[in-house]
């Protein structure tokens, strides 16, 4: 497979569970009371850090399974399984306050008082863990740690995933004029395009991951 194409199906893998124009009301909300540059210095953080994070599972991907005896197609059926109930989640439930595609994003009245204080401190958690970096975003690294398993495609996937950090970053940055613009149906229609996307990769993970195993049971 083309390194261009890896790259862009690790982004749409990745970008579709980062998911940051959800962060953007608890961005808004944790940042409200502080300065355009201080806005701007926490959505930076928060994006580098998302970038840490994903690249620190990718690297590590491999001994994580080697450790724990878990075969690709196990972490791709049990992937997809996450992708797309996450989706259908997203898909027919209307209150998107409590949860979306990219997993939990609940903003707890902690957090409000922790950026009250420093809200520089709010920028690694929670904003980068969980809310950018959380379950669903490492679950498609680990993913694709097996899917793409040369140095080279390694390496286009880590391209993929500071693209994503510096999507994170300029969609937090740009987290007011987004919020007036998009409105809350736009953000709804925007997630429900989402989810769309992320059940379609869920599928065919698990198609992916049943494959081998159904082969194996059929010609042992």
């Amino acid at each position: 497979m083309p390194l261009w194409k890896v790259a862009l199906l690790s982004f749409t893998a990745l970008i579709t569970m980062v998911n940051p124009f959800a962060v953007v009301p608890s961005f808004i909300a944790l940042t409200g009371n502080v300065s355009r540059a201080t806005r701007s210095s926490v959505a930076f953080v928060a994006g580098v850090s998302c970038v840490i994070v994903l690249a620190v599972f990718l690297i590590a991907g491999n001994y994580l399974f080697n450790f724990f005896g878990i075969t690709v197609p196990a972490f791709q059926i049990m992937g997809g399984i996450i992708f797309l109930s996450n989706a259908l989640h997203t898909l027919v439930n209307d209150d998107r306050r409590g949860s979306n595609v990219g997993g939990e994003k609940r903003m707890e009245d902690s957090d409000v008082e922790k950026a009250e204080m420093d809200p520089t401190s709010i920028a690694v958690v929670p904003l980068a863990v969980p809310m950018l970096s959380g379950p669903g975003a490492i679950t498609s690294v680990m993913v694709l740690v097996n899917l793409y398993p040369s140095i080279w495609q390694k390496f286009a996937v880590i391209l993929s995933i500071v693209a994503v950090g510096i999507v994170s970053y300029l969609v937090l940055l740009a987290a007011v004029p987004l919020s007036r613009v998009m409105g809350d149906r736009g953000r709804t229609v925007f997630s429900k395009i989402m989810a769309l996307l992320l059940g379609a990769i869920g599928v065919q993970f698990i198609i992916n991951g049943l494959t081998p195993v159904l082969t194996e049971i059929m010609h042992p």
